[in-house]
């Protein structure tokens, strides 16, 4: 199995960061303009892009949402919500 890049792993740990950080301040403008280009990241880019956002940055900003117990259908965009949907269904709970 290929390892991550390192390097999008640090990337997509500071926009998680940045996002929560944008969440706890009630910065929403900021934190939709992560959440989008997380989507747009998503949709459009490669394989590995895509594992990297929802293995690191999905993980962190949705673990986030439920200890704080933000409602993660109204704040995650169409594709990241689906795609939270997935690991909730994935983990068993």
């Amino acid at each position: 199995m290929r390892n991550f890049n390192d390097s999008l792993i640090k990337k997509m740990e500071r926009l998680a960061e940045i996002t929560i950080s944008s969440l706890q301040l009630g910065k929403m403008a900021r934190t939709k303009r992560c959440l989008a280009l997380a989507e747009e990241l998503l949709l459009k880019g490669n394989n590995e892009m895509k594992n990297a956002i929802t293995n690191v940055y999905l993980f962190s900003v949705s673990h986030y949402m439920e200890i704080n117990k933000l409602e993660t259908s109204r704040l995650l965009p169409i594709t990241l919500h689906k795609e939270y949907v997935k690991q909730i269904n994935a983990s068993g709970v």
